[in-house]
């Protein structure tokens, strides 16, 4: 009798191992499956593990030693930049006068605004003055003409007298519409004279 209780507190023993080990691995997510000895490695969000049903990340170990490649490619976007540069774009204005033009060889002439002569003098103090005064490099850039006047934007640059005719005061010349930016002592003999700004020699 002592024997037969022996076998069946044994047998209940293992019994209960049996299941602790059953629950313990169904919590874990350990499942064996029938074929070949694989062991399948379950991770579920589920208390209880439902074949049918479940959201899970599986990964399997084959016994043959056969590992299963996954290739992974990634995605490279490459932003280009594009740089555009504005140039100033100039247009000589040219006006009604059909009359004499001034040049080199004549170095005095009668314009459409009066008498006409020309200087040749480093431009960059005047260039200066008319960009404190509001007249912007972008929209005003200095720059010398194929024909050796010199240019404000689209006018001829020219001394004038301040008092008849101010700084930035538009006019005709014989060489196209000019821009009063400078003045000298030729103004006080006559006041009605401009004098053109070029590269002349």
């Amino acid at each position: 009798m002592k024997h037969l209780n022996r076998k069946i507190k044994g047998a209940l023993l293992i019994l209960v191992v049996f299941l602790i080990a059953f629950i313990g691995f169904s919590k874990a997510g350990i499942l064996f499956s029938a074929e070949g000895g694989d062991v399948i490695t379950v991770s579920t969000t589920k208390k209880t593990f439902d074949p049918n049903n479940y959201v899970a990340t599986a990964s399997l170990a084959y016994t043959n030693n056969v590992q299963e490649e996954v290739t992974t490619t990634t995605a490279v976007t490459t932003t280009q930049k594009v740089i555009t540069t504005t140039v100033p774009t100039t247009t000589v204005l040219k006006g009604s006068w059909t009359g004499e033009k001034l040049s080199r060889s004549k170095g005095v002439i009668i314009g459409p605004s009066g008498k006409e002569t020309y200087y040749n003098l480093n431009m960059t103090k005047v260039v200066n003055a008319m960009r404190r005064a509001g007249y912007s490099e972008t929209e005003y850039p200095y720059w010398v003409r194929e024909d050796g006047v010199k240019m404000l934007g689209n006018y001829v640059m020219v001394a004038a007298n301040y008092e008849l005719r101010p700084k930035g005061t538009i006019l005709e010349s014989s060489l196209g519409y000019a821009i009063v930016c400078d003045t000298g002592g030729f103004a006080k003999k006559n006041p009605t004279q401009i004098d053109v700004a070029v590269n002349w020699r």
